[in-house]
């Protein structure tokens, strides 16, 4: 599937701007998480005139808007491939090979609310990982 970086900014009524435009292409060529540093590295190859603050900004609106997440045990960046889904988003990451697939429930994301009431706590965001093995490597 090819996702369209122009038409993300749209959908996000953000101004389509050439940065913008190379950070989604950068989290598009990794599809792992990544490191601020590594997105403005593949950047720094296609337009020397992007600086990292500008990368740092970028991700930030991105994040805000619900277009990435940051991966919960590394801290890398990852484009969210299932924006249009409702519920809790997550990450099944494999040790082995590095994969990582998200998935997203909206009844973890009410049995997480419930929990977070009963503490007295206010939940701002769910963001979970399960760590293991996948299908391939356990193959």
């Amino acid at each position: 599937m090819k996702i369209d970086p122009q038409a993300i900014l749209r959908k996000c009524n953000l101004r389509d701007t050439q940065p913008r435009r190379l950070v989604l292409k950068a989290l598009m060529n990794f599809n792992k998480p990544t490191s601020h540093k590594e997105i403005h590295q593949w950047i720094q190859k296609q337009d020397a005139a992007v600086n990292l603050v500008t990368v740092y900004r970028a991700l930030e609106t991105f994040e805000e808007r619900g277009v990435i997440h940051k991966h919960p045990s590394s801290g890398g960046i990852m484009l969210c491939s299932m924006s249009e889904e409702a519920g809790h988003h997550g990450f099944l990451s494999c040790e082995s090979c590095g994969k990582v697939e998200e998935f997203c429930n909206e009844d973890l994301c009410s049995h997480e609310n419930r929990i977070a009431k009963q503490a007295g706590f206010t939940p701002k965001q769910h963001v979970s990982e399960i760590i293991g093995v996948c299908s391939t490597c356990s193959s």
